[in-house]
């Protein structure tokens, strides 16, 4: 009672507070300052570029080529098996419960995301008419560029997510509610923004923009799209124009260049696209920053158990096998982290002493002690006790498209393309920097097919192209399902549970998030969830 009493005077002055200015309306519609209005925004080409920076953020963020894509989308593949993590291991172990596990919750609304910036921009454009020239092409060029490179993720992870190609009209609900999209109509929307990209973006760009997207990215980025439509006529024409661009492969001794954090060797001559990182001691998870296209990128998937926060995995025995049977030593030290002469770890460390406990950990498995190099943080001249457990500091570049994948799937579109003889020299040239024996120019088209799924392996594993390599060659149940047991005896996710394996018909993509499917009634599960 006495604590009431004296309460009672902050209690009426409370409620007159509150009955005051919610009879004043006009107190109560204050603008935010630290947002620009709408109606504001888009009045100049610095407007316009610091819209395009805003719409690259969604895809360098942790949510996505940050982290999350690789967590679970690339961790797929057959050269990965990975040690169970809870929730975060079950996509990259074919385990994940459609529509809710994570990773696929988070990678499908961070692309709309983007998308939808690059949407704003293109019509903004089309009203105002505020650009013109160079710059318009510009900014319009990089916006067709990322809607493709957005929907091309879409399809090819998502399979029949919506096509979302203008802004919703408010004074149309339906438009808000879009039902599931075709590969032909991906296909058809892809290869139109590329072509107005191709139109519209340049060769090359100063130093202060390195890095955004060029010519030459548009170009192959549209060859893969064709490639993948087996359109190999067209994927020809594409990809046969980038080799004339002026990119090249680095040198044999430069090969690890690839995928080095430091600045003065990122964005080289033989990168066709990469997203730009810087190494951050602090960030936020998931943080949409405005204003700014700059991430950290996060190496925790990439790294041995005992430097991930996470359990991490092991490099399959059979992909350690192609290596050995083409005699390549330059490639295979730089992909797989493991016990050979002269085999370093962090800080140049000896191997098996700066690895022991994650070989103990896969001897303890049953396993061979095979890690990932590429993107682990191997080569940064740091111990592993100064790795931090994320890789948050590294700002490693994501190489995206390099220019030996482009000469490996011109070779593929070539030989698809009955053009044997003049596939050979292209897939002779990767394995002529990597030090190997040429192939024969007298190899039969069966054979050449063999020898891009090989050469693949050994030039791109750890990059995030062999698992959608397997779906589009129709090698992904062999490999990956319930009968393989390629990986050395055992099936390649043998260290999770059993219903790790691949699954015909629906794990070919991802499942669309259970709340998008309950917020929209015109959109269906995937096909096998």
């Amino acid at each position: 009672m006495k604590t009431i009493k004296k309460l009672f005077p902050f209690i009426m002055l409370l409620l007159f507070v509150v009955i005051y200015y919610s009879c004043n309306e006009e107190d109560l519609n204050i603008s935010n300052p630290n947002n620009v209005a709408e109606p504001a925004f888009f009045q100049t080409e610095n407007d316009f570029k610091l819209a395009v920076n805003g719409m690259y953020h969604s895809i360098t963020a942790v949510l996505f080529w940050g982290r999350v894509i690789h967590t679970g989308a690339m961790l797929r593949s057959d050269a990965y098996n990975v040690i169970p993590f809870q929730q975060n291991t079950t996509m990259s172990t074919l385990e994940g419960q459609p529509g809710i596990s994570r990773w696929a919750v988070d990678l499908y609304p961070q692309l709309y995301q983007s998308i939808s910036r690059a949407n704003r921009i293109i019509e903004e454009d089309a009203e105002n008419g505020v650009l013109s020239g160079e710059v318009q092409n510009q900014i319009l060029g990089q916006a067709h560029f990322q809607r493709a490179f957005c929907n091309w993720y879409l399809l090819n992870l998502f399979g029949t997510a919506p096509l979302v190609m203008q802004t919703p009209d408010p004074q149309n609900p339906e438009e808000f509610f879009p039902s599931n999209a075709t590969a032909e109509m991906y296909h058809e929307a892809i290869i139109a923004d590329l072509t107005e990209a191709i139109n519209r973006l340049p060769q090359s760009w100063g130093a202060e923009d390195i890095g955004r997207p060029t010519r030459g990215s548009a170009l192959a980025l549209r060859g893969k799209t064709y490639l993948y439509m087996e359109d190999w006529v067209n994927a020809i024409t594409d990809f046969t124009e980038v080799t004339t661009l002026g990119y090249s492969l680095l040198p044999s001794e430069n090969y690890g260049d690839n995928f080095s954090s430091d600045p003065s060797i990122e964005n080289n001559s033989e990168s066709v696209y990469e997203l730009q990182y810087v190494g951050q001691d602090n960030f936020v998870w998931g943080a949409d920053s405005p204003l700014t296209g700059s991430q950290s990128n996060w190496h925790i998937d990439y790294s041995p158990p005992h430097v991930s926060l996470d359990q991490g995995h092991v490099i399959n025995p059979h992909i350690l096998q192609v290596f050995e049977d083409n005699g390549d030593v330059i490639r295979r030290n730089r992909t797989i982290a493991f016990d050979y002469p002269g085999a370093t770890g962090y800080g140049g460390a000896p191997f098996t002493e700066d690895f022991a406990p994650s070989i103990e950990i896969a001897e303890n498995l049953g396993v061979p002690a095979l890690f990932s190099r590429k993107y682990a943080g191997l080569d940064e001249n740091l111990s592993s006790a100064e790795i931090p457990g994320f890789g948050h500091t590294l700002g490693t570049n994501w190489r995206i498209i390099r220019y030996s994948d482009v000469l490996l799937m011109l070779a593929e579109a070539l030989n698809e393309n009955m053009a044997t003889a003049e596939a050979i020299p292209y897939i002779n040239q990767v394995r002529e920097r990597a030090q190997i024996a040429p192939l024969a120019l007298t190899l039969s088209k069966a054979e050449v097919e063999q020898a891009i799924i090989d050469e693949r392996i050994m030039e791109l594993t750890g990059e995030g192209h062999r698992f959608f390599d397997l779906v589009r060659w129709e090698l992904a149940d062999d490999v990956l399902g319930p009968g393989s047991t390629i990986a050395g005896g055992r099936h390649p996710k043998s260290l999770a549970g059993p219903a790790a394996v691949f699954t015909t018909g629906q794990d070919e993509y991802l499942w669309i998030p259970l709340t998008e499917l309950q917020a929209n009634p015109n959109l269906k599960p995937n096909p096998g969830y």
